[in-house]
């Protein structure tokens, strides 16, 4: 998993720096994955601009894309990447995912085709980690279910839901049943809810080397049915409206709602380069298309600073910033 770094190192990692992997060995790990690819997945892709893979548009270019459609085009790719001694970055929607500006020299998986779908049955919902939650949640509510009011306006996918909540960012303690894992060299493992814990703080849920593959969102019993949710966007908020914008940006651990600790601070509105704290949507940001990952940086650093200044208050970033070589650093 990404690791913590000091201020002083983040502004390094957010640099250029050498990869450390040879270009005779890039070629052979890009031709082992071609050799097996079955069905023409899983997909290789060179050179990929990061910014039409995120939410906010910002990053470089990711030297290796692997998109996988299925669960066996998953491990084929799982195990290559152990053979080499490889780690990777999963993208999904890139909701909440903040690349260097140099790109990443981790290679990056993304899960679409049968890793994005979902089915829904009396008590809830099965969905495969690419799935958006949120249509996962408008479809249930929609059916007549229940019980997922807290997710309808969520961002991002399953799977990206999945390791908010083990952070402590996202609240699944109480809807999350089972998840389905792999992991290199071993057959799919699923994780029970009484081996998952939910509390406060997140999700008790060990990912390290590990990705999601689907996963059971139970519903209560009692939950009640939530109206049916507009699409034509007239009752839609307006930051869902806009293509370049993500949060939450902020989490508070001490029970304070991020967003009106930031308005109490007078950060609505806040920039940093072609990054913007929404006035309209508390705990959103918005990006022009100049905008930069060291901007998105620069404003959530910034942001927490003033926060800490005149509320005392210490925010915790929901954002994932992740360096070249996939190692999450921290404003």
């Amino acid at each position: 998993m990404p690791g913590t770094h000091s201020n002083k190192q983040t502004a390094c990692q957010y640099s250029k720096e050498d990869c450390g992997t040879s270009t005779d060995r890039r070629v052979s790990l890009k031709t082992d994955l071609r050799s097996l690819q079955e069905g023409g997945e899983p997909e290789i892709h060179e050179r990929v601009d990061l910014r039409a893979w995120t939410a906010l548009g910002v990053g470089g270019l990711a030297d290796l894309l692997i998109r996988c459609r299925s669960a066996d085009g998953l491990r084929r790719a799982l195990d290559i990447l152990a053979t080499y001694g490889l780690g990777w970055v999963v993208v999904g929607s890139g909701s909440r995912l903040v690349p260097s500006d140099y790109g990443l020299r981790v290679p990056v998986l993304n899960l679409s085709g049968n890793l994005g779908l979902w089915e829904l049955d009396v008590a809830g919902a099965v969905a495969w980690s690419g799935a958006n939650l949120a249509q996962v949640c408008r479809a249930a509510t929609r059916s007549g279910l229940g019980g997922l009011s807290a997710l309808t306006a969520a961002s991002g996918t399953v799977g990206g839901a999945i390791h908010a909540a083990q952070r402590g960012h996202f609240p699944l303690g109480g809807v999350l049943e089972w998840t389905d894992v792999a992991r290199p060299g071993s057959a799919v493992e699923r994780v029970r809810q009484a081996t998952i814990r939910g509390s406060e703080r997140g999700l008790t849920l060990d990912l390290e080397r590990r990705v999601i593959l689907r996963a059971r969102l139970r519903l209560p019993e009692d939950g009640p049915a939530q109206p049916r949710i507009r699409l034509d966007g007239a009752g839609v908020a307006a930051w869902q409206r806009q293509p370049r914008t993500a949060g939450p940006v902020f989490v508070s651990p001490g029970g304070f709602r991020a967003g009106a600790v930031l308005a109490e601070s007078g950060c609505l509105g806040m920039s940093a380069g072609g990054a913007r704290l929404s006035e309209s949507a508390p705990n959103r940001i918005c990006t022009s298309r100049s905008a930069r990952a060291a901007d998105v940086f620069e404003l959530a650093q910034s942001a927490r600073e003033r926060v800490r200044e005149r509320t005392g208050v210490e925010l915790e970033t929901a954002l994932c910033f992740i360096d070249e070589h996939g190692r999450r650093v921290h404003p």
